[in-house]
Formats: structure tokens, sequence, C-alpha cells
């Protein structure tokens, strides 16, 4: 290849002959080494006059065009501001950290036709406008609050000038938003993606002295990026200009300078690929290729100013790269014909970018570059096919594939200036848009309406065509995070651009966990991207299945969990617990055992010595000299994956410096700052690399991604509440339309229609959305993503828990991850797209069921928050009856565990939660429990607000009654303390419930004003609540194990029964009078105590008491000749506070009249016909006949004493029981029940050795080998 052939090939035949010739040499003239400089010289030569002859003298200059004031590069102005903002370094970007922040622009006009345009980075309360230098902003009032300003704000879509009106329309996240004033006949108008949003003001007043500023006024987080014309306007205005003019002798000069480098380009490209041998010119004094980086070079040192400049930057550079990776095509076919197989030619420019360009320049055109790209991608599509965002996608990736760029982009831009997360986003069509695609609306009614089902398969053929689009952008962004995530590309001196990734990542999640920086919508993107991007890696890397992470990875310090806690507790605590065992498994040269080595000799070395010198101490010292003690430190840095950090020998002389460094090294620093951990070189470990990606994705889904799955649910659930409503008017109207004789039925007519068709406008509105939900949040394809992770989360945990002690390291948003994804395939996914779509669904959920009862008060789980995650799981799953099946499918040996931890006690431990379980079990089988809620809230039509049980449907567990009935009759160890327990909560929950109820009743009835809070009376209700769930799960054990409260052998059992009839008898007593406090509270009607009525409660005693007596009352009916009353039933009626009365009472049998009362409607379970059945209406009758029969039956018990013998506890029984050593004196009953919970004294709280009766026979001994206990006479 001839050198004047290149030349010609470059810059054109007939200059580089007309000037050669000019110069007078000889074509054939062999000059060598003069030669070519002489070529190399008048090519300098020739682009330094031809870019000459494009110079136009206005770069770095004054900007003289008329009717305009201020400099000629425009930004807002930093010194003029309202209320605290973050702005971008190139002033351009406004983000709002007040509750109302104003800033202005440093440039003004007063004559002309004007505009700027400001793209919106989120959809809130911000006014954009124009207002003159005499505006007087603060934080309440901002641009067109004032005279002489105003703004257009589409979230309220009104425009402002001191009074408000209606204009425009609502503004989505990334629109652009151009603001047009005319200075000439004094208007001002206002664009929407380029579409004209009418004239906002007219008649402004204009004149000397009045110029008006771009200015905008943000709400607390809001923000936008405005272009005052640094860049070119996406959406032009004819006869508008921009405040700052367009360089455009810089845009002609570079868009030669780029058709020579295009040249160049090409060559180099045609000499690596055909001139293998590197072919010499034919003067053989340089290769070709070396020669044509010459030429490039003297090109690009014209081209680096140039790209200093955004606007030759998105003109030209933007366009170039695009035509280099062929994405220059606006057809279709673009990205059909899209791969992403290495751009030679984007390379080979990148190449010569990084080569010959100053840094500053090459950085600042990249940094221009990525951020046009994040426009166009960010700004809404009005097409279903996304072309800008898919053009935007594929450039940058392309130039990712760079290596240099690439991993420039990972440090610099990425994560710091643009956030990558954005680029993995899908945004929904704007309204416009989204109506195109769905032009017939479907919903789900009941019973089905024809006229919205017609529209059915329509709907989904649309949900299937937004499918199918974002599915084409979603691999898009999966390619380009394959390729950020690139593990080839580490050298001895550079680490991998995966390692820059994953050390980014985990700060930016790190970011997140602290506040929610990132918005939701964004996360769950990101989230579900990434998750692709790994599970592609994994299989192309790795290839095992199943997946999960190693327990090893969480004590060996592999991953960062920095901040994070344990199962088990702190790090810090665990590592010294657990140590031998860490010995064993690590080794002593680990370096987590080495820390703790350090460590312990840091303390032993602080105690005796003040202060350390850096340079004649050990390493140990060296660290003490840090800003934080080692007994901070989070973790270490395993030596598989990491170089050996720690050196015994004394450190070098820069002292406290390199002690710091070693620390951080160790991952040792602040939430707070950034992470200056000296990164790996070199390739990292395929599967641990993969591995520490993956546990970052499942920590970002518990602090982001799933919120954003909740919220989309609350449409489905927004768009329930319509269709009732409208089916509600609906029937209504067909009532108004029976013909009658009231006059206002037509105008109620009128009004209903009017709401119906309100109704179908928002329902048509919410279909279109949730339209864009089913094919992008809820598709089956993001279905079956979260239940693959949800496997590896639960497999992760399974294997974690077989290594003993060390499962207490396992991170706690394990766990709450596990929770977290259940609730999203059940609840939020779950009935839109149906949990049955996953093809081993039993078996996951029953993996999940099985964990979840063998580690239910698991002793290795410490952390407080990881006991309550685990029984709100559990909770979960008896509350559904598609999980209550998985459930009682997971192995014997497992439900009985978990049944018996339940029936544990419930001192010491949130015992609410797991009564709340136990009550799942029986909610559907009790006495009249067959209610979501409880039947007086229909009867009265309001909402239950706040209660213990939510609006959940009854399924009961037959087989999980049969395990309480085992393990209670099976373990007398274990009833009694449990069930005295039980006994004990609810006395106390009801005695609360009724002091309160006391208290409110004394309150209401003062003459004056009395105002009630609301807390306590929630807290009211609560007490309530507990106490009728305590109710019920004592009417499941008095069913299923009823022998607890009537085993002769079991000398606690008459006490436990004793103490049941009493509550009972309380209870009863308290709710059957129609005078009491709990009748006259009721007839307040306080709003916050709906659930509050007598209902529920007599409803749960009334099942106690059929259940303890069923059987005697059949044994009675057979034996009708005996006259011996039996044991529970005797103890019911010889039970003091007993009141036949009270029994009556229930079934609207009262003889009590009261003025007060008379005209209230008595209770009656009769009432309640739809939900107490004629049987057990029936039953109750029976009962009350047999109590009748049975108390007759009985002696009279009347105490006949005098105070000086009675028991001064209960009053109810004589004296017949003595304490010793300190000789106290009760009855019988009471001690009984005291020394199920205390052995001290009533009166003087010492220790109580022995109990002895008045004859001094002993009942208890406590001092022998085995305390002896007599029963009750």
């Amino acid at each position: 290849m001839d050198a004047d052939e290149v030349l010609c090939r470059i810059f054109g035949a007939s200059p580089v002959t007309a000037e050669r010739a000019a110069a007078g040499i000889p074509k054939d003239e062999h000059l060598g080494r003069s030669r070519l400089f002489q070529n190399l010289t008048w090519v300098n030569e020739h682009i330094r006059k031809s870019l000459l002859n494009l110079y136009i003298d206005t770069w770095n200059s004054a900007d003289n065009r008329e009717g305009r004031i201020g400099p000629h590069l425009v930004r807002f102005d930093v010194s003029m501001h309202h209320g605290l903002c973050i702005v971008s370094p190139d002033r351009l970007s406004v983000n709002s950290q007040s509750s109302f922040s104003t800033m202005r622009a440093n440039t003004g006009v007063f004559k002309g036709k004007w505009m700027y345009e400001v793209q919106l980075g989120s959809k809130g309360v911000m006014q954009v406008g124009w207002g003159t230098a005499q505006c007087k902003f603060n934080q309440q009032y901002g641009v067109g609050d004032t005279p002489n300003s105003y703004a257009y704000d589409g979230n309220r879509v009104r425009k402002w000038n001191v009074s408000t009106h209606k204009y425009g329309e609502a503004w989505l996240t990334g629109d652009i938003i151009g603001c047009a004033l005319d200075m000439d006949d004094g208007t001002i108008d206002f664009y929407r993606n380029g579409r004209s949003l009418g004239r906002a003001f007219e008649n402004i007043p204009m004149g000397a002295g009045i110029a008006y500023f771009p200015t905008v006024s943000l709400a607390f987080t809001e923000n936008l990026t405005a272009n005052f014309g640094s860049i070119p306007f996406r959406y032009p205005v004819e006869d508008y200009e921009p405040l700052q003019a367009p360089p455009l002798a810089q845009v002609r000069q570079a868009m030669l300078l780029f058709q020579w480098l295009s040249q160049v380009i090409e060559l180099l490209e045609y000499s690596k690929n055909v001139d293998k041998r590197n072919v010499p010119l034919e003067d053989k004094t340089m290769s070709a290729q070396a020669f044509l980086m010459c030429l490039a070079r003297s090109i690009l040192k014209h081209i680096g100013p140039l790209l200093t400049v955004p606007y030759v930057t998105e003109t030209v550079f933007v366009p170039f790269m695009q035509t280099l990776c062929d994405l220059n095509t606006d057809d279709s076919s673009t990205k059909s014909s899209y791969s992403n197989v290495r751009s030679t030619r984007s390379i080979v420019c990148l190449d010569l970018l990084w080569t010959f360009l100053e840094e500053h320049e090459i950085k600042m055109c990249l940094e221009s570059t990525v951020l046009h790209l994040l426009s166009a991608f960010r700004h809404v599509s009005l097409l279903l096919e996304y072309p800008d965002q898919c053009k935007s996608l594929m450039l940058l990736t392309k130039i990712c594939q760079h290596t240099v760029t690439r991993q420039y982009f990972l440090q610099h831009l990425l994560f710091d200036r643009v956030r990558f997360a954005n680029f993995v986003h899908v945004k929904p069509l704007d309204e416009g848009g989204l109506t195109d695609v769905v032009e017939k609306v479907w919903w789900e009614t009941n019973p089905l309406d024809p006229s919205i089902e017609a529209n059915k398969t329509s709907y989904l053929y649309a949900c299937e065509r937004i499918k199918a689009a974002i599915s084409e952008v979603e691999a898009l962004q999966v390619e380009l995070l394959v390729t950020l995530l690139d593990n080839t590309d580490g050298t001895a001196k550079r680490p991998t651009s995966r390692t820059i990734f994953l050390k980014k990542f985990k700060r930016f999640v790190q970011e997140n966990l602290i506040s929610s920086r990132t918005p939701l919508p964004i996360t769950l993107c990101c989230f579900h991207r990434l998750l692709v991007a790994f599970r592609i890696l994994w299989d192309t890397e790795i290839g095992t299945s199943p997946v999960y992470i190693p327990c090893r990875a969480f004590y060996d310090a592999s991953i960062n969990y920095s901040g994070i806690d344990r199962l088990g507790g702190v790090i810090t605590h665990l590592n010294k617990t657990f140590r031998n065992e860490l010995l064993r498994l690590l080794g002593p040269d680990h370096e987590v055992i080495v820390a703790m080595e350090q460590q312990q000799q840091q303390q032993q070395q602080r105690t005796t010595t003040a202060t350390n010198e850096a340079s004649n101490n050990t390493y140990a010292a060296v660290v003490g000299t840090a800003v934080r003690p080692l007994v901070d430190l989070p973790a270490a840095i395993p030596a598989a994956v990491y170089p050996r950090l720690i050196n015994i020998n004394p450190p070098a002389a820069s002292g406290s410096q390199g002690s710091s460094m070693i620390l951080e090294r160790f991952g040792f620093f602040s939430h707070t700052r950034e992470d200056r951990t000296p990164i790996r070189h070199g390739p990292a470990d395929p599967a641990i690399s993969l591995m520490e990606l993956l546990d970052g994705i499942i920590l970002f889904y518990h602090v982001a991604a799933k919120k954003q799955l909740a919220k989309v649910a609350g449409l489905r659930d927004s768009m329930s509440a319509y269709i009732t409503a409208i089916a509600d008017t609906k029937a209504r109207l067909e009532r108004e339309t029976i013909p009658g004789k009231d006059p206002d039925a037509e105008a109620i007519q009128r009004e209903l229609l009017r709401t119906t068709d309100i109704f179908n406008k928002k329902l048509s509105e919410q279909a279109r959305h949730m339209a864009w939900i089913r094919a992008a949040v809820y598709s089956e394809e993001k279905q079956a993503q979260l239940a693959w992770l949800l496997k590896v989360v639960t497999l992760t945990l399974q294997t974690a828990s077989q290594q003993g002690n060390m499962f207490s390291f396992v991170p706690d948003f394990y766990l709450e991850t596990l929770s977290d994804l259940i609730i999203t395939l059940r609840a939020h996914m779950h009935p839109t797209t149906p949990i049955e779509n996953i093809p081993d669904y039993r078996t996951m959920l029953c993996n999940v069921a099985e964990f979840l009862c063998d580690h239910f008060l698991d002793p290795r789980i410490v952390h407080a928050n990881s006991k309550d995650v685990l029984i709100l799981a559990l909770a979960g799953f008896v509350s559904n009856p598609l999980m209550l099946e998985a459930l009682e499918n997971v192995p014997r040996e497992s439900r009985i565990k978990i049944v018996t931890s339940l029936l544990k006690p419930y001192e010491n431990r949130a015992w609410a939660q797991s009564n709340w379980v136990l009550l799942r079990f029986w909610q559907g089988n009790g006495f009249a429990f067959r209610y979501e809620k409880s039947p007086h809230l229909s009867k009265i039509g309001m909402k239950q607000q706040e209660s213990v049980y939510q609006l959940i449907k009854p399924c009961p567990s037959v087989i999980y009654q049969a395990h309480v009935r085992d393990v209670l009759l099976g373990s007398p160890q274990v009833t009694t303390p449990f069930l005295n327990s039980l006994l004990n909560q609810l006395n106390w929950a009801f005695s609360e419930f009724i002091g309160m109820v006391q208290e409110i009743h004394n309150v209401s009835s003062r003459p004056e004003r009395v105002f009630i809070e609301s807390r306590q009376l929630k807290i009211c209700a609560t007490c309530f609540d507990l106490a009728i769930s305590l109710l019920r799960v004592l009417e499941m054990i008095s069913m299923v194990a009823r022998d607890v409260f009537n085993d002769p052998t079991q000398s606690s059992s008459e006490i436990l029964l004793a103490r049941l009839c009493q509550l009972l008898c309380q209870v009863l007593n308290r709710m059957s009078s129609q005078t009491n406090c709990f009748q006259h509270v009721m007839l307040l009607e306080i709003p916050d105590l709906e659930s509050i009525d007598h209902f529920p409660i007599l409803a749960a005693v009334i099942g106690i008491l059929l259940a303890l007596l069923e059987k005697e009352m059949k044994d009675f009916a057979a034996a009708k000749s005996t006259i011996e009353v039996p044991k529970i039933t005797r103890s019911l009626l010889t039970e003091p506070s007993f009141q036949i009365s009270s029994l009556h009472f229930v079934l609207g049998d009262t003889k009590l009249k009261n003025t007060k009362t008379k005209n209230v409607k008595p209770f009656s379970l009769l009432n309640y016909q739809e939900d107490v059945t004629a049987e057990e209406i029936n039953r109750v009758k029976q009962m009350i006949t047999y109590l009748d029969t049975c108390h007759v039956l009985l002696p009279d018990t009347k105490l006949i004493s005098d105070d000086e013998n009675a028991c001064t506890i209960c009053y109810a029984f004589p004296i017949t029981a003595i304490f010793k050593p300190c000789n106290h004196q009760t009855c019988r009953t009471c001690i009984d029940r005291h020394l199920l919970n205390t052995r001290e004294c009533f009166f003087c709280k010492t220790t109580i050795d022995k109990v002895e009766d008045l004859s001094g026979n002993t009942l208890h001994d406590f001092t022998s080998e085995f305390p002896i206990s007599r029963a009750t006479s």
C-alpha cells in the first residue's frame, strides 16, 4: 500500500495532488524518512487549513445575540437559590433536599423568542417556568407563586401565576418539558415531549428593567436536568432560540475530522484483517499500520478539545459510534439484526481515543456520551417497540465491549454519575401509547358481566404484545450486564470488570439499605435482570445444579457482610463463642483466625500500655493505632481468595497509614463513605465471584425489590374495590328503575349513572395499567425467576442448618428473604399469576414449610427480628388452604416438633403470634366460629380496623388438631406449664380489658366533655381480641384433649379445671349484665371499639363449656337413674362465682328491666341465625337444662363462716392450709394455683418449703429430693 493511496483515500485525491504539486514534490522521488516526514507535515498543514476555513470566532467568546443578558455558558446560578439543593458538577441537574427549593439560571432575556428544556428525573410536585430577577422566593413560595413569575406543574396539572388554573396534562418521569417565552408578543407556552400544551400566559409584563430568567421550584427529593442549549434540543420549536448559542463551527470541524477518522479506522481494520504480515509501505521505511497511527494522531489531536464540548459529542461523536456499530438505521430491523458480536471498528476507534486523547478529553467525551444515552433511554417511549431505548442499550453494550472503556464506566460513571440501574429499567408507555396498545379493557367480574367478558381475548392479546416487546428490551439489558460482568479482562496489574462491578454493586445495595435512593420500579427491574444474568453466567462458567450458597461463605469472610446481623447475633460474639469450631474448620492460618488472635493480643496490650509506637511494635500494635478497635472487626479475607495481608514482621515506617489500609482491606469501613479496600487484580474465582453476586442479588431483593411487588399488588386491590363499588351501584340503579311515586327517582338515576361512568373510566385506566403489570411484573417468567430464587434460599438455609453451630453465622436477611418470597408468590402475584403455574410448587412449599417447622424456636436463632420472621412466616402458612396443605404434608416428625414448640409456656416469648397459629388450626370448627369477621360487624356495617386475627377465611386443620391432642395427652410435664401460662395470659388480657372499659365508662359519665386517646382505645380493643383468641384455643383443647382437665392421675388437672371454670364464670358475669360498664361502653359506639361486642366472646365461652360438658351430658342422659353429678359439671357449679342466669343471657332470657336499657335490644344468639346453626342453639338449650338439673341435685354449698376464717385471697373458701416456715394461711385452692407459678409466699415472699393442713398433715413438701404433692381432697 502506497502512502499516496492512503492519503488520497482519507483526504481525497484532488486536494492532495494539487498541494503536493504546488510544493514541487515529484511522485517518483524516493526521499526515505524525509518523504514520510513531508507527508505527515503536509497532513498536519492540510488539517489546520481545512479547519481554519470552517472556523468562526465564537469559541470561548461572549454571546452577543440581541435580547439576552448573561454569560455564554448558561447554567443554574448556585449563588441564587432558596432551600437546600444538590447540584451536579455541570450545574444543569438539580435535586431538592428541602420542602420547596428554587433555582434560577444565570442568563435572562428581554427581547425575542427563547426556550429551554427540562427532563424530569421524577414526577412529583415541581414548577418550571420563567421569573424576573425581582421575584422574592422562599421555601413556601417558588416560581409561579409570586408576581412576574410563571410556571407549569404537571403533577397537579396546573399553571401558576400567584393564582392557579387547570392547564396541560399530567407528566411522567423522563418527560421533556419545553418552556417557550415570546418577548415580542408577551406569551409563554409549554410543551410536553414536543406536543404543545396550549397557550399558558398572555400579556406578561415587558419593558424597561424586566428580564425573565429560567426558574424551577422542586419539592423534597424531586429532581430534573435542564438543557439551555448545551446540547441539541430534543424537541426544538420553530423560531425559538436556545439561551446558549450552539457551537456550530466546532460541530462542522468535528464532522470533517470524524470523516477523516472513519477512513483511517477502515484502513486500520483492513490492515489488521488482510495484511496479516504487517506489510510495509512501498518505500519500506514504515509499516502501513504505523503510518495510519501517525495520521490518526494528527487527526485526534484536533478532535480531543472538541469532544470536551457536550454539544459536539452528542451531535457528532454519538452518531459516528452508531455508524461504526451499524446501529444508525431507523427501521424496525435494527433489533432483529443486532448481535453482541464485538464490533471491530468501534474497538479500533476507542483504542485510538484512549491512546491519543488527553485523559480529561476522553473522560469528558465518555461522560457526555453516557449522559446522552441515559437521557434518551429514560425518555417516555411513544411506541411499544421502544426504539430509542433499544438503540441506547445496543450502543452502550457495544462501547462496553472495549475493555478500558468498560472498566472506566464501572469505576467512575455507571455507579457514581448516572446509576447503572437506570439502564435496566423498562418504563411503561405513557397514557396515549398504552391506550393505543390496549384498546379494549377487561377485568374479572362476579357474576360475569357479558359486556366486559367480551373484551377478554383482545385484552389478553394486548398483554402478550406488551410482554413480547419488553422481552426484547430485557434481553438487551441482560446482554449489557453480562458484558459488564466480564471475568476475562484481568491482568497482574488490573482487576477484572466483574471484580469492579461486585465492589460497586455491594456499595449500591448498602446505600439502598440505609435509604431508598433508587426508585422502586427501577429496583425491581434491576433485580430481575441481574438474576437472569447470574443464571446465564453460572450455566456458562460453572454449570452445577442445584445452586446454593455454601455455609462456609458466611463465616470465612469470602463475602463482606459489614453491618449485617446474623441469625445467631453479632459476628464478634459468634467469633468468640465458636472460636474452636472456626479453628477446626478454617485452620490456624486462616485470616479470620489470625484476625481474632491479633484482636486478643491488642486487648491484652491495651490493658498494659497507653501508647504504641508503630516503628518498633508488632503488627498487633499497629492495628491498635487504628481509628477503631479490632473488636469491631466485622470480617476477614480468606486466603483462598485474597493474597496474604498480615505480615508478622514489623511494618514499614508508614505506620498508622499502613494499619488503616490493612483494616480497610478486611472490609473495615463505615457505611457513610466509599470502601477503599484494595481491589484484587487478575481473574476472580468464577464460583466465588458469582456466589458473591448471587448473595448481593438476594440482599437487594430483600432491601428494595420486594417493596415494588407489594406496591403494584395494591393496584389489583384498588381495582377489586372499584369492581365491587360499580356492582353495588348497578344493583341500586336496577332497584331505582322500578316504577314508583318517588319524585326524586329520576335525579337519583342520573346521579347513579354519572357515578357508574366515573367508576368505569377509573377502572379502564387501571385495567390498562394492570395489563402492563401482567406483562412486565406478574408474568409467568418473572414468577419462575422468583420461584427459582426461593429454592436457592431454601436450600442455602437447609444446608447451613446441617452445619451445626455454623448455622448461627447465616445473615439474617436470608430468613427474611425466604418469608418475603413466599408472601410475593402467594399474596402478591397470586391470583393474577396463579402459584399453581410453578411446575413443582407443592414440593417447593413443602420444603419451606419443613424448614419453618424444624427451626421454630431453634436455639441457634438468637436475633430477635429473625424469631419474629419465623413465626410470621408460619402464620402465613396457616392462613391459606394451599399453604396449609403444604404444612400438613411435611414429615410427621417435623409436625410434632412445631406443635411441641407452639405448646411451650407463654412466658418470656412472643406468645400472641404462637397463640394465633394455634387459633388458625381451630378456626372453622369451633362453636359459631366459621366467620372471617365477627357477625356483629356485618350487622352494624362497619369494617374491622385492627385486630389480632385479620379477615382471613377459616381453614381448620384436623391433622394439627390431632397433633395438639397427642402432645398434650402424651406429655403431662409439658401440658401443665402450658395451660397454666395460657390461663395466666387470659386472666391478664381480660382483666386489662375490663379495667380499661371501666376507665372509659367513668370518663364518659362525667358531665364535662373529656377526650379519650385513640391509642388507649386501640389497646383496649387489642386486649379484647387477645382474650377471644385465648378462649378459642382453650375451646380447641377442651374439645380435642378434654382429659387434660379430667385426668385423675394428674394432681394438676383438677387445679387447672377449677381455674378454667373460675375464668369462664368471671367472663360470663362481666358480659351478661345489661347495666354494667361493658354494656354502657358498647352503647357509646366509639369508632375505635367496633370489634368489641357480646357475640365473639360469649360464643367462645359457650364453645368451651359445650366442649367440656359434652361427654358428661351424654352419659348423664344415658344413665337416667343416677343422682351423682359428674366431675366437670360439679367443678363448674361449685365455683363460687357461677350464676346460671349468665347462661340464660346468651339466649336473650334476661329478667332484669331497667329504664336506661329498656329501649336496647337484648343480646341473643338467636339473632344470628346465619352464623349460629339451629343445632348449635339446641345444644346450648340442652346444656342450660342439664346444668339446671344438676344444680338441683347438688347439696347446698353456701359457705357459713365468719370473716376471720375466710381466705383473705379469694374470700370464697375457708382457710385450710398453712405455709412453712412463715405460717401464713390461705385456702387450699389458692395455694395450689399459686404454686403452679412460684414458691414464694403470697404475703412475705419467703420461699415455701412445706404446706400443711390445719391438722398438720403435709400437702406439699419441697424439702425432699422428690417433691410431694397430694391431690386435692
